[in-house]
């Protein structure tokens, strides 16, 4: 057999991203990439096999040769993974040139699938039990005797709150707010972890403090508590395999004891407080003498426990921030970037003393915080301290901010301010550069806000008493997202959450997990239901991973029909409330709901689609009569649409940018609805007019139908309401407003007319940040088609304009680094392109331009440099 030398499989993967040595999924499957050191690779087939050793003996299961060219995805060819199982796989492919070798072996170990797998029960210390108002941070620890050599060790572990375990006083890990925010009711989280390098022979101690996070703690600005229970508490197993092969179990249980200690006070939106004084010293660790601890009460083992696939909250970036004291006393610290998560403070304190932190994103025009944003968020923390020279920073809790004001004690010197940024840890795979450095920080702050927003869950914003997973903000945001941060498993992990809460008859919340029960925007329709069929959609086309389709399917299938079924004879989605085009800048500004493009439009048309989407989720899944059917819905939506609103639609932005972008249009009306949209933007003076749902559209309407200019006008534009107004005002991250800071430089105060919130004004908002995906795919002219998803056919379109004479972009694509540099001259557009193993590409030549050389198709695997002149100089 031929063997082709100069490729070989690498990564090999599974969908699980947590970074854990045991995987979520029993049946998982593997995906990986082709490493070559020649041009134009092309997968013909693969071979995967899994055994129980890394040896690949007799006892291998093979799939057999595979006819397959994607290398996304293969399934599963063993059995399927009971807990605790070990198994091994490798692959190898057969390229047009001959057979690959083996790939690394991957090691697999299944975690603990089945509720009887757990020994352990969560436990809560006595005092600890149906608390609502806020109390000290409950200890719990349990100290055991290794006997013997220990070959392995693994801690399972999650908690009703939020847990921050030791074993012998070192952390079990280092991730942050485990085990996130889901569907408690239905859906618990859990963690494996290897500690064997943590246990020693003799007393070791296993220990926890349990923070209410999400669970107990506030949650909306109603400050509701205790939403999910009344008592927090530590689930843990910890299973010891000895060399000699025995195994011994510590589970949690009421053997083990609690207590209190220096953590006074521990809430996601107030902050926490620390008292130094009450620190139990040595209370993790061998030693301690905890006999007048109490005793702790074992609670029913949650359902639906489920290890996490995603990966954890941690510190992802730490840097050194400058102080000054200011006029009313205190040290003001600019962090010189907003961000999501706290300051670590190093103190040298001569007599007892207190120190406060306060937070805000932006200042008030005497140099003071601004905190009236944060409502009723109180965005502080506390030490009380003894005499020494500490380093403090706080449990439980994350503020989004830049600014600070700490006030200290007298006796107290400040020494060092380290930042200490926190988000879900998810690998920046996409870069975007221009030669207009306005763009590039309108793309950072893109960045900024999707890394400060994207922490456990997708939220809205970091700072105040909300931070709740909106579904229409990341319906919107989710290509950008997947774009520039690998967020595959983070909102693959969240959808299910979504159809776990979706109602019965298919409605999908505002909010996932839905704590906002009872609220007028519980359900917030359009745009934000179709979270629904939309992010798994984009998940879909940008990782290729037909699963999420297929888990997803029938939830997509609930929604669709749910709008099916409020729909009038004539086909029209009549007289329901929806959010529609919020805040859309000709909405009263505290009326954010009312938006100038009539929402009834926008229901029929987003639900044609969506109905789109799912008949292509569908198509994907090999479903092709549901296929046909929902196609079919999504053109009588669509003509209907079309036919009612056709006159009023091109009145707005948002009216035509949503009907061209999702086919409302008829084909031989498009050029004259971009003509509308263009002339729109023209009559504005090139300000954009949209709101969360049509920002989206605006810019791909404008180029699909081939108004450039307005394109880059709107772009461009410095004046509010634009993207470039915000960065020219200073914006580090995407404002939730247009026009959060005022053109007079005051701050927008954000009134809304509602009981319960009066006000909306946040500075770290990545809704409108959907721009990111323009900037990607038009911009630069890098875009996955979603004829064959995950890149594995790549679209280079790039399309210059706006006195910008160069860009770059490049994704880490699930098959490897993709990539485009564009450079304008006079009279030469130079393009250089990367296109990664076992993808093709397929290259459209900007308007007005013509290549020197015809026009490959398609591009192969590989580096390519094309050369075009203006079509105008050819005549």
């Amino acid at each position: 057999m031929e063997r082709d030398m100069a490729v070989r499989p690498v990564g090999l993967r599974t969908a699980d991203a947590s970074g854990q040595g045991t995987t979520a999924f029993r049946r998982p499957s593997l995906s990986w990439r082709l490493a070559a050191t020649r041009p134009e690779v092309i997968q013909q087939a693969y071979e995967v096999q899994v055994a129980p050793t890394a040896r690949f003996e007799g006892d291998a299961i093979s799939s057999g040769r595979i006819e397959c060219r994607s290398p996304l995805s293969a399934p599963w060819p063993a059995d399927k993974l009971e807990s605790r199982d070990v198994a091994w796989c490798r692959v190898r492919v057969w390229t047009d040139h001959g057979l690959t070798e083996w790939s690394d072996p991957l090691r697999l170990e299944g975690a603990l699938y089945q509720q009887s797998d757990w020994l352990a029960r969560p436990i809560s210390p006595v005092s600890n039990i149906g608390r609502v108002d806020p109390v000290a941070v409950p200890l719990v620890r349990r100290s055991f005797v290794v006997s013997q050599p220990v070959a392995s060790a693994r801690l399972y572990v999650t908690a009703l709150g939020l847990h921050d375990s030791c074993i012998n006083g070192i952390p079990v890990s280092d991730a942050l707010f485990d085990p996130g925010w889901t569907a408690y009711d239905s859906r618990l989280l859990y963690a494996c972890h290897d500690v064997t390098a943590l246990l020693t022979p003799g007393e070791n101690v296993l220990s926890s403090a349990i923070g209410d996070g999400w669970w107990r703690g506030n949650l909306t600005w109603t400050m509701k508590r205790a939403v999910y229970g009344d008592a927090t508490a530590l689930l843990a197993q910890l299973e010891i395999t000895y060399i000699d092969g025995s195994r011994e179990t510590v589970a949690s249980d009421e053997h083990w004891c609690g207590s209190t200690g220096s953590l006074l006070a521990a809430d996601i939106y107030n902050g926490s407080e620390i008292d130094l004084t009450r620190e139990q010293s040595g209370w993790r660790k061998p030693g301690f003498d905890a006999s007048d601890w109490q005793a702790v009460h074992a609670l029913a083992l949650p359902e639906g426990l489920e290890q996490r696939s995603l990966p954890p909250v941690r510190e992802v970036q730490s840097f050194d921030a400058g102080f000054a004291i200011n006029a009313r006393g205190g040290v003001s610290i600019d962090c010189g970037q907003n961000l999501t998560g706290y300051l670590r403070l190093t103190l040298r304190v001569s007599a007892p003393a207190s120190v406060t932190v306060h937070h805000a994103e932006v200042l008030e025009q005497d140099g003071s915080l601004h905190s009236a944003a944060l409502r009723e968020a109180k965005a502080t923390d506390i030490y009380h301290l003894p005499t020494g020279l500490f380093t403090v920073s706080p449990n439980f809790t994350y503020h989004g901010f830049r600014f600070a004001e700490v006030t200290l004690d007298e006796g107290v010197e400040l020494e060092r301010v380290e930042v200490c940024v926190v988000s879900t840890d998810l690998a920046e795979i996409g870069h975007f550069r221009c030669s207009d450095a306005r763009l590039n920080q309108l793309d950072s702050n893109i960045r900024w806000s999707q890394r400060g927003n994207f922490l456990a869950l997708p939220t809205d914003c970091p700072q105040r008493d909300e931070r709740l997973g909106w579904t229409g903000d990341i319906q919107v945001f989710a290509p950008t997202a997947c774009a520039n941060f690998d967020s595959r498993a983070f909102l693959s992990s969240w959808l299910i959450d979504l159809a776990i809460e979706q109602a019965p008859d298919g409605q999908v919340p505002s909010t996932v997990p839905n704590v906002i029960h009872g609220h007028p925007y519980e359900f917030g329709g359009i745009g934000w239901g179709d979270a629904a069929t939309l992010v798994p959609w984009a998940l879909y086309e940008a990782y290729g991973d037909a699963g999420v389709l297929a888990r997803q399917f029938q939830s997509m299938r609930k929604w669709v029909d749910w709008g099916v079924s409020r729909l009038s004879p004539e086909r029209l989605w009549l007289g329901d409330f929806h959010l529609g085009d919020w805040l859309d800048p000709g909405a009263p500004p505290n009326k954010p709901e009312e938006a100038t493009t009539d929402r009834d439009f926008i229901a029929s048309a987003y639900l044609a689609h969506s109905a789109n989407r799912l008949a292509a989720s569908a198509r994907v899944l090999g479903e092709e009569a549901l296929a046909a059917h929902y196609l079919a819905l999504s053109s009588r939506i669509a003509a209907a649409t079309w036919e009612h609103w056709r006159e009023s639609l091109v009145k707005t932005q948002a009216g035509c940018a949503i009907a061209l972008v999702f086919g409302i249009v008829p084909f031989e009306h498009a050029q004259e609805t971009g003509k509308s949209l263009a002339a729109l933007v023209e009559e504005s003076g090139g300000r954009i007019a949209t709101g969360f749902l049509g920002t989206p559209a605006v810019l791909p309407a404008l180029t699909m139908t081939g108004q450039h200019e307005a394109a880059y006008r709107l772009l461009l534009n410095v004046q509010a309401p634009g993207w470039l107004y915000q960065v020219l005002n200073g914006a580090t991250t995407m404002w939730e407003r247009w026009d959060a800071i005022l053109p007079d430089g005051s701050i927008n105060r954000g009134e809304m007319a509602a009981d319960d919130a009066a006000s909306m004004i946040s500075f770290n908002h990545y809704a409108y940040g959907c721009v990111g995906a323009w900037l990607y795919r038009t911009l630069a002219g890098i875009a996955p088609c979603c004829d064959v998803a995950g890149y594995q056919l790549i679209e280079f379109a790039p399309q210059p304009g706006g006195g910008i004479d160069w860009a770059e972009a490049g994704i880490k694509t699930p098959l490897g680094v993709a990539s485009i540099h564009w450079h304008l001259t006079a009279d030469r557009l130079t393009v250089q392109l990367v296109v990664p193993p076992a993808a093709k590409a397929k290259f459209v030549a900007p308007a007005g331009w013509i290549l020197l050389e015809g026009e490959p198709q398609p591009l192969g695997s590989g580096t390519h440099r094309l050369e075009l002149v203006a079509s105008a100089n050819l005549r």
